[in-house]
């Protein structure tokens, strides 16, 4: 594999591309197929369907003068065809091919298509995320797009190397050129930009197909040091699976997954990541919201796969999810008769398929079992939630169909990072009941899971049976009797994967504790007496949630003894990680912790803990350095997002309402971009490096009061801010 840099469109293809491996849902040639919502039953072979990215108002809107250039004249009574107003968007004109310039460089075969019409996006780059390039995508080359959005540079001139690449990305993030390959290959396939079907349960409830309803992936590659990635467009326009919505995404929405991504990823956390962020000048692509049109936005976003355990409900839904429709107003309704009768089991055969390459390709278990690999998802998914729980982590929204076979934190919404400690907050002001509160997720976790192995009971079965991986036309004429057989046998051979679930979410969870403390071993009590207690005590006296376990990382344990410390550290702390409170209760939380670090520093003086440490002079300094390292000095809470997004939203809608109907001079424009920029690039700098000692140590300045600023509690009003599941 190279270890050349290359720009986006020479990324090399892995060698087995989800395209190529499973089955395409056919959509008809007529550009609406695309945009349409349409409704496949789950016994219909096809897992994703061809989508180019669309970044455009929905409704669509037409003026006068560009109804004239398609030599419509509406003012005489003229119509509008809806298939000729899409076909403008069909990427026809080629632009570049996929030969390289040098015959020693390599080449992926695709090439870039656009036309003229998609040649008027405008699209703003507004960040990139230099950790993603390093970590996902370090074979790619982006040119001097770190530098403008991350340092504010200014743009090098449209001639240079860096400006190409950079151009280039720009023009492929946004969907003003399409990558694809010009003909079908040997197999009759070509490959281009798509977007998947699945199922799920929303809020524990079946909500039968849904599907990426406004996210396009663009590409597969793959690297040595990055591994396998999949590169998606999340914000990109309408898709056959957006039911009623326009496949767009507002500001807000880009901003908040473009740094929590970056900001879990931080915490060790495994994640989808964020690559790019894209916008537009506010007035040409206004978003209409429930609050009015907003800006827009385009994230990139990168993973090895996002496949979910949707995928698979879409493919073999429970018997009791069977039969169920949804037609979409607007839409297409059922394809060609996709009717479901009471006879419906699925298509086991692409079932298949999307099992193997998700366990062979894309989680690298060529050389184990299907009931194997499951165990590996179980146990990937148990680790990430025991980590969002050791973190104060909380998604909001854990359907089955927001959640990954690889274990990874997907699908950003109304998230958030732990305030005042409540084991039952609600992140989501749309799950009133709290049925995804913070104490829930590892129990709605274990339910998605469920759902998974129902799903994959009868290969799972027919595997144990045979002792083999069903081969390819396994389930041509399956009888009723040897479907249940192999059902019941999958049902059998996982029994038990609840238990391993628990036991592997516990022992990493009770293993991130501990590291927050500073514990190097472990004792019986400590689940109770360190780990509950302490909790405990967040919990009654309203006590925030990450700064007190900073603050604890100074606490020197071996001075328990000396009053005066022991009193100036509990006043600090209190001060420090609570709000307004009145004297009483300041009082009655002093003498809590007081108890709880004597309880504490016990636990912490043990000999095997000092000598874990090393030097037997120096343990508590060489504590403290390993205890900040693990909990951060800097967390995106929601008061920092919402502030962000005030600041980059009045940045870039500014030129425009102050001029009011004129149009604002060019330098207002790029000036208002320019500090949107600024404003991201300091969030995604503090969000991917939180163990910093941000305003900690003495000093002075404006970036120093700036970093202590956004290192505090913020506005009580805004602990514990919820937001929607559309963010």
């Amino acid at each position: 594999m190279s270890t050349q840099k290359v720009p986006i469109h020479r990324l090399p293809l892995p060698s087995s591309t989800l395209q190529h491996t499973l089955p395409q849902l056919a959509l008809s040639d007529q550009p609406s197929s695309q945009r349409r919502a349409t409704t496949f039953k789950s016994s219909i072979e096809g897992i994703w369907a061809r989508v180019n990215p669309l970044w455009a108002s929905w409704p669509l809107r037409l003026t006068k003068e560009e109804a004239l250039k398609m030599g419509v004249d509406v003012d005489k009574g003229g119509q509008v065809n809806v298939e000729d107003v899409l076909r403008r968007w069909d990427p026809v004109n080629l632009e570049h091919t996929g030969i390289p310039h040098d015959s020693e460089e390599e080449t992926n075969g695709l090439n870039t298509f656009t036309s003229d019409h998609r040649m008027k996006l405008d699209p703003i780059l507004l960040g990139i995320s230099t950790n993603t390039l390093r970590d996902s995508l370090p074979h790619l080359t982006v040119g001097d797009a770190p530098t403008i959005c991350n340092r504010g540079a200014s743009p090098s001139p449209d001639s240079t190397p860096a400006a190409l690449v950079r151009n280039a990305l720009v023009d492929i993030l946004s969907g003003r050129k399409i990558l694809k390959s010009e003909k079908k290959d040997q197999d009759g396939k070509e490959y281009g930009p798509w977007s998947t079907r699945y199922c799920g349960h929303q809020f524990g409830s079946w909500a039968g197909q849904l599907g990426d309803g406004r996210a396009i992936s663009i590409l597969e590659t793959e690297s040595d040091q990055g591994g396998r990635q999949e590169l998606q467009l999340k914000g990109s326009g309408r898709t056959p699976f957006s039911r009623t919505a326009d496949g767009l995404a507002v500001l807000r929405s880009g901003v908040r997954e473009f740094l929590g991504c970056e900001a879990v990823a931080a915490l060790d956390i495994p994640s989808t990541r964020a690559l790019a962020l894209l916008t537009t000048p506010f007035p040409d692509l206004p978003v209409i919201r429930e609050q009015g049109p907003e800006p827009s936005s385009l994230l990139c976003r990168v993973s090895p796969s996002f496949i979910r355990i949707g995928h698979f409900q879409a493919l073999n839904p429970s018997s009791v999810d069977q039969g169920m429709r949804q037609i979409f107003m607007g839409g297409r309704g059922w394809l060609d008769d996709q009717s479901e009768s009471q006879e419906e089991e699925g298509n086991l055969e692409t079932l298949r398929k999307l099992s193997l390459w998700v366990k062979d390709d894309i989680m690298g278990m060529k050389n184990s079992t299907l009931k194997e690999w499951v165990q590996e998802v179980v146990k990937k998914n148990a680790e990430t939630v025991a980590k969002w729980q050791v973190y104060g982590w909380m998604h909001g929204v854990l359907n089955t169909d927001n959640i990954a076979l690889t274990g990874v934190t997907i699908d950003y919404g109304p998230y958030a990072f732990m305030d005042v400690y409540d084991p039952k907050h609600i992140c989501n002001h749309s799950d009133p009941s709290g049925l995804y509160n913070y104490k829930n997720q590892p129990s709605r976790v274990l339910f998605a899971l469920d759902k998974l192995v129902n799903s994959l009971a009868p290969i799972i079965g027919y595997e144990a049976i045979h002792s083999s991986p069903p081969p390819q036309g396994y389930a041509i004429d399956l009888s009723k009797e040897k479907r249940k057989e192999w059902d019941e046998k999958g049902q059998e051979v996982t029994k038990g994967f609840e238990e391993k679930y628990w036991e592997t979410e516990r022992q990493v969870e009770r293993n991130g504790w501990l590291k927050r403390f500073g514990l190097k071993t472990y004792q019986q009590y400590d689940d109770r007496e360190i780990i509950a207690d302490y909790l405990s005590l967040l919990y009654t006296h309203r006590i925030d949630f990450h700064t007190s376990f900073r603050l604890l990382s100074t606490f020197k344990a071996s001075r328990i003894d000396d009053v005066d410390y022991v009193a100036s550290f509990v006043s600090d702390f209190v001060e420090g990680t609570t709000t307004t409170k009145p004297d009483d209760s300041i009082e009655s939380a002093e003498q809590a912790l007081i108890s709880w670090l004597k309880i504490y520093s016990k636990r912490a003086l043990i000999q095997d803990e000092q000598s874990n440490y090393g030097d037997s002079e120096n343990w508590e300094i060489a504590r403290e350095k390993e205890m900040k390292a693990v909990n951060p000095r800097f967390v995106l809470r929601q008061w920092v997002l919402e502030e962000t997004i005030e600041k980059m939203e009045k940045a870039l809608t500014d030129p425009y309402t102050k001029q009011g109907a004129s149009q604002p001079e060019e330098w207002e424009i790029d000036q208002g971009v320019r500090e949107a920029r600024k404003v991201l690039a300091k969030i995604l700098d503090m969000s991917t490096r939180p163990f910093e000692p941000y305003g900690e140590n003495p000093g002075k300045g404006s970036e120093w009061e700036e970093d202590r600023r956004l290192c505090g509690l913020g506005k009580k009003e805004m602990l514990g801010f919820q937001c929607s599941c559309s963010s």
